[in-house]
C-alpha cells in the first residue's frame, strides 16, 4: 500500500502530525504572527543563542534566507511558542507546524543537516494546559482522544492521574506526557509462550520490510533506507544484515514510552544524537505529505536510542530496538542499561514531548513472521500485544 493512500494520510493525521485542515493550520499560523507583532518581549536566552549562531555562521544564514525569504520574523515566533506548552487542537507539533514548509525546500534539507544547530536544545515546557479549558488537555476533546483505543475506559482508569488534584497530580507538562498505565492496562500477550514477540510501543504500523540489506536502498515514492546507518555503523550491524524490520509511529496524544518486545539481557544501549527537521531529499518540494514519506529516512538521521536485547529465545538471538526522534522530539531516554534482564512487556525508556517512530530489527536467523491485522499499514499496534513470532 502507498504511503500515501487515505488511510495512512488518516492514521498520520489522527496521530497528530498533520493538523486538521489547511484552514486550520493557516488561521493558527496568522494567529501567532499577529501577537508576536505586538510584543516587545526579549528573547529567550535559548532563542538568543539560536538566532546569533545563525547570524553569525554565513552558510546557516543562507539557508535560513533560502527558507524563510518573506516568511514572518521566525525569532520572535520561537520565542513564543517555546514558553508555551502544546495546547490540544486542531494543528500538530507548533515547531513542526511553523517549519514544514522550510523542511520541504533545498535549502531547509541541507541547513537541518548542520551539527551546530542541532546541538541547540529546542523546547521547554510547562504545564499550563493541563486543564479543563478550551484547548486544555483535560477538555473533553482531548480526554477523548487520549482514550479512543481503550474501550471506553475514562482518563484516570488508563493511566495514573488524580483528577481531584491541581493539573490532575501532573509535576509538568512533560511528566503528564510520559505518564505511565494503572495496573492491568495493556496486559502482556502470550505470556506463556517464548516464541511470541510483543509490541514495544502504542503506535500505527507504518512499514514492515524483510531481507533488509547492508547499504541496501528501498524506494517506496522514494523513501531511501539504511540498515546499516540506522544502527550507527554499530559492530554488531552485520548481524542483522537479510533480516527484518517492523516500524511504527506513535501518536501525538497517546501513550509514550517503550516496552521489550522480547525476554532476554540488553547488550547494549547507544544514544546517538542527530537531525530535528530534516526530510527525505527524494520528496522536497511535493505535496504530498512529504514528511510522512519520510518516516523510513529519518531512522538513519533523527536523534535516537539502540537497545540492543539478546533473547533468550534461541530462535530470536540479538534483535534491536529503536526510538527515533520526530521533528522537536529530540529527547529519547533509556531507563535500562546494559547488561541489565528485561521480560517481555518490562519498560525500556521513553519518548519526551511528542510522539514519534520506533523499529524492531531482527536478524535473518529469526524469521519472524507477523500476525494478521499487524500487516496493514495504519493499523492500531497496542502496546504488549502480540504481534508476531517465531516457529
Amino acid at each position: 500500500m502507498s504511503r500515501s493512500s487515505p488511510q495512512m494520510i488518516n492514521a498520520f493525521q489522527r496521530a497528530g502530525w498533520l493538523p486538521l485542515s489547511e484552514a486550520d493550520l493557516i488561521k493558527w499560523v496568522k494567529g501567532v504572527v499577529i501577537e508576536v507583532s505586538k510584543r516587545d518581549a526579549p528573547l529567550l536566552p535559548v532563542v538568543q543563542n539560536f538566532q546569533t549562531l545563525i547570524e553569525t555562521n554565513s552558510e546557516l544564514y543562507m539557508g535560513f534566507n533560502q527558507m524563510f525569504e518573506q516568511q514572518p520574523p521566525s525569532s520572535l515566533i520561537f520565542n513564543k511558542i517555546i514558553q508555551e506548552a502544546p495546547f490540544y487542537g486542531p494543528i500538530g507539533p507548533p515547531f513542526y507546524m511553523v517549519l514544514s514548509a522550510a523542511m520541504n525546500t533545498q535549502g531547509g534539507f541541507t541547513t537541518f543537516l548542520s551539527n551546530q544547530l542541532n546541538a541547540i536544545p529546542c523546547v521547554a515546557r510547562i504545564r499550563s494546559v493541563l486543564t479543563n479549558n478550551p484547548g486544555g488537555w483535560f477538555s473533553s476533546p482531548a480526554l477523548k482522544a487520549m482514550t479512543d483505543n481503550f474501550d471506553g475506559l475514562p482518563f484516570e482508569q488508563i493511566f495514573v492521574s488524580d483528577p481531584s488534584a491541581q493539573y490532575w497530580g501532573y509535576k509538568s507538562w512533560d511528566d503528564f506526557f510520559v505518564r505511565t498505565l494503572q495496573p492491568g492496562i495493556r496486559t502482556l500477550q502470550a505470556a506463556e509462550n517464548p516464541n511470541v514477540i510483543n509490541a514495544a510501543c502504542e503506535s500505527q504500523l507504518y512499514n514492515i520490510s524483510k531481507k533488509v540489506q547492508e547499504r541496501d536502498t528501498f524506494w517506496i515514492k522514494g523513501e531511501p533506507y539504511s540498515l546499516l546507518d540506522m544502527l550507527n555503523q554499530d559492530e554488531a550491524a552485520p548481524q542483522f544484515m537479510g533480516g527484518t524490520v517492523f516500524q511504527g509511529f506513535l501518536s501525538v496524544t497517546g501513550y509514550h514510552r517503550w516496552h521489550a518486545p522480547v525476554t532476554g539481557v540488553v547488550r547494549k544501549v547507544v544514544k546517538v544524537p542527530g537531525t530535528y527537521f530534516c526530510q527525505s531529499p527524494a520528496t522536497l518540494g511535493e505535496t504530498d505529505n512529504p514528511y510522512l514519506r519520510s518516516l523510513a529516512f529519518i531512522t538513519s538521521l533523527a536523534t535516537r536510542m539502540l537497545i540492543f536485547i539478546k533473547s533468550e529465545n534461541e530462535r530470536i538471538g540479538l534483535m534491536c530496538f529503536i526510538a527515533v526522534g520526530m521533528t522537536e522530539v529530540s529527547t529519547c531516554e533509556a531507563t535500562v542499561k546494559e547488561g541489565d534482564r528485561v521480560e517481555r512487556g518490562d519498560e525500556l525508556g521513553m519518548f519526551h514531548f511528542g510522539g514519534s517512530t520506533h523499529v524492531l530489527i531482527f536478524r535473518p536467523e529469526a524469521n519472524v513472521k507477523f500476525f494478521d491485522g499487524v500487516d496493514n499499514p495504519g493499523s492500531m499496534v497496542e502496546v504488549r500485544a502480540a504481534i508476531g513470532g517465531v516457529a
